[in-house]
This record gives C-alpha cells, structure tokens and sequence, in this order.
C-alpha cells in the first residue's frame, strides 16, 4: 500500500523546519508543522481492509462422444440384445429422437421376451449388419442431433427410424385398470411389434391376456397377433408390459386387450395409437 500526502505550502522562515515523518512498522503518520514548537505526532488508525478473493468459476462442459463411437456403441447394444445395456443407451441418444424411442422400444421388447439370442455384427462401408438365426438387418445413414451433436436416427434396411416407429399413445382408464400403446415398431417383414403397458388399479390380482388382443387397423381391418410375451398377470397398484407381435399390421392400428379379474370379472382396454 502507498500513501500519498500533500503538505501545504509555508514561506520560507529562518530557524523553521518543515518534516514529514512516517513511521512504517505502526502505519502512523506523524506531521511536525512549520514553527518554534513542535506538534507530538497523532497516531491514526489505519483503516482495515478486506479482500475477498473472487469465487471461482467453475467451466461445466458436456463431452459428446464421437460420431463413430455413439453409432458403435448404440449397435453393440442391439447386438447383445441386453435390456440393461439398451436403456442405458437409450439415455445417451438425442432426447425425444427416433433412436432414442427405438433403443426403449427394443429394451422393454427383449425385457418381455426374456432370453434372446445374441447377434452378430460387422461392418463394411459405414454399412453395418446385424444378423441373428437367419434373420439380418442393415444399418446405415446415421443422423445427428445439430444441437447437441447427438446420435438421433439411423435408415434400417434402407428406410429411417422415424418411419418405422410410432409413439407412446393416450392413456386409456377403465374401472379397475387403464393402460397406453408405449410404442409400436414396424419390421421389414410388415409386422408391427406393439409394446403395451397396463396398470391394475383394483384391490385384486389381475390377469393380461395378450395372447387374444387384437388389433384394428384404420381400414377396419381385425389382426390376430402372431405372438405374444410378457406380463401375464398384475398385481394390485402394480403395472405390466407385454408385446404382442401383429402381422401384417399398421402402426396407428388400435389395440384391444382383454383382461381378467381375479374374481373373474372381464375387462376390455380398447388403446389407440399415438395421434
């Protein structure tokens, strides 16, 4: 700290000094005027100064993986067919994209199926196939989130995710249940995976006949499915997926499952597609 004084000007006088002295150690300012008696130096406080140091700025940065590396890892999540590993994929893709839906769709697919067999993978020109038994797909055009850098849609056997996929539709409650379409997948082969969820909300255990849904295309059309697996039965205030495979179905085709109360007592949920 440097402290500056500024002593006014006196005429020059024979015998007078004029002094400054600054006594450092005690922060103390004495001043001798210009005269025949001195003046005792007046001790001064130095006023106390606090500094605070700036808080520091803490940089948050979120580190998106490589182009390469988010289409690797979303496909050796498909591959393993680990419903685990899918959700936790999912949670890495773009928010809301087709991928994102699909990778959720295909975990609660192999979560109701249970054992599924593995696939294999292999690339050659940014083309990837995935084969399983004697079943294969391609994989290919990857598309990213301009935002966020983010894997949001892929083209699966020449045609995207977005055209293949339906959405979560309206939830549906009756007395003693209510459930909702959580997505709809449509397969190269014209099949529809409809992934459904129903809630139980009587006191009494519940039985989900997935087995005898139906569904009902917009042309009025009445599809049996081809198979179904998951939940079979709910307990009370639980809920329950399932996924019933329709061939030759339609992605805003409208569901029908029959359910069945532990005192027998029938119970239909008629669930729409996403509008």
């Amino acid at each position: 700290m440097r402290l500056i004084g500024f002593l006014p000007a006196h005429p020059a006088a024979s015998g007078l000094r004029c002094a400054v002295v600054a006594s450092v150690g005690a922060l103390t300012l004495g001043i001798i005027g210009c005269g025949s008696e001195a003046v005792e130096p007046v001790e001064t406080a130095a006023p106390a100064v606090t500094t605070t140091a700036p808080e520091a700025i803490v940089a948050t940065t979120t580190t998106v993986a490589a182009a390469s590396d988010q289409v690797a890892s979303f496909l050796s999540a498909l591959a393993l067919r680990d419903t685990s590993l899918l959700s936790t994929t999912a949670a890495e893709l773009s928010p809301g994209s087709p991928i994102q839906l699909y990778a959720q769709h295909l975990a609660l697919a192999v979560e109701a199926i249970g054992a599924v067999e593995t696939a294999s993978l292999t690339e050659i020109d940014g083309v990837f196939e995935l084969c399983a038994a004697d079943r294969c797909s391609t994989f290919s055009d990857p598309q990213f989130d301009p935002g966020t850098g983010l894997l949001a849609d892929m083209a699966v056997d020449g045609r995207e995710l977005e055209f293949r996929l339906a959405g979560a539709g309206p939830v549906v409650a009756i007395d003693d249940a209510q459930g909702r379409i959580h997505s709809a997948y449509l397969s190269d082969s014209g099949s529809v995976n409809v992934v459904i969820e129903v809630t139980n909300t009587s006191g009494q255990e519940l039985r989900l006949l997935g087995f005898a849904a139906t569904q009902t295309t917009p042309e009025g059309r009445v599809i049996q499915p081809a198979g179904a697996w998951g939940a079979s039965s709910v307990a009370s205030g639980s809920s329950g997926r399932a996924l019933i495979v329709v061939p030759d179905g339609s992605l805003s085709g409208t569901v029908s499952v029959p359910l069945v109360l532990a005192d027998s007592t029938d119970l239909e949920l008629v669930l729409p597609a996403v509008s």
